[in-house]
C-alpha cells in the first residue's frame, strides 16, 4: 500500500469511528401548547433580566435552585483570606482550629468551591478571628412596566 492509499484508508477509518461516537438525537416534536408556553417565557424575559434572587422573589423561579451566588461570595472570601494571612495563620492551623480539612480550605480560598455551606463559612471565619454576619436587603423589582399595547392585546385575546 502506497502512502496516499494509506492516508486515504486512515481518513476513512477515522471518519467511520467519528460517526460511531456521535449519537443521533431524535428531533423533538413540540406541541402547539409547548410552543405557546416557550413563546410566553421568551416574551417575559425579552426586556427583563432578573437576578436569581429577584426571579425567586417574583414567584417566577419556583423551581429555581439558588446556590451561593459566587459573584457576591468572592469578596467575602478574599476578606477572610486576607484576615488569615494578616494573622499569620497557615491553612494547616486554620484546619486544626475549624475542623475543615486543608484541601477543602484551599478549594474555598481559590474559588474551586462555589457553593460552601453556612457552617463552612462560619467555621472558616471564626478560625481566623472573624465573625460571620448575615443581613438581608430588599430586592428591587426590575420588571419593565407593561405597555398599553400589550394590555390592549391581552384584553382582545380574552
Amino acid at each position: 500500500m502506497g502512502p496516499v492509499a494509506f492516508i486515504w484508508d486512515l481518513q476513512e477509518t477515522m471518519s467511520e469511528n467519528k460517526n460511531k461516537r456521535e449519537k443521533v438525537r431524535p428531533k423533538v416534536q413540540w406541541t402547539a401548547e409547548d410552543r405557546a408556553r416557550h413563546r410566553a417565557i421568551r416574551d417575559m424575559f425579552r426586556n427583563w433580566h432578573p437576578s436569581p434572587e429577584e426571579l425567586i422573589a417574583s414567584g417566577e423561579g419556583a423551581n429555581f435552585h439558588l446556590r451561593a451566588e459566587y459573584r457576591e461570595l468572592r469578596p467575602f472570601l478574599e476578606h477572610i483570606k486576607g484576615a488569615r494571612e494578616a494573622a499569620g495563620l497557615t491553612l494547616a492551623e486554620v484546619s486544626r482550629r475549624s475542623g475543615i480539612d486543608q484541601p477543602a480550605l484551599s478549594r474555598l480560598e481559590t474559588g474551586h468551591n462555589k457553593n460552601p455551606t453556612l457552617d463552612t463559612l462560619w467555621r472558616y471565619a471564626a478560625a481566623v478571628g472573624q465573625r460571620l454576619v448575615l443581613t438581608t436587603e430588599a430586592i428591587r423589582d426590575t420588571r419593565p412596566a407593561p405597555s398599553k399595547t400589550k394590555r390592549v392585546r391581552a384584553a382582545r385575546e380574552r
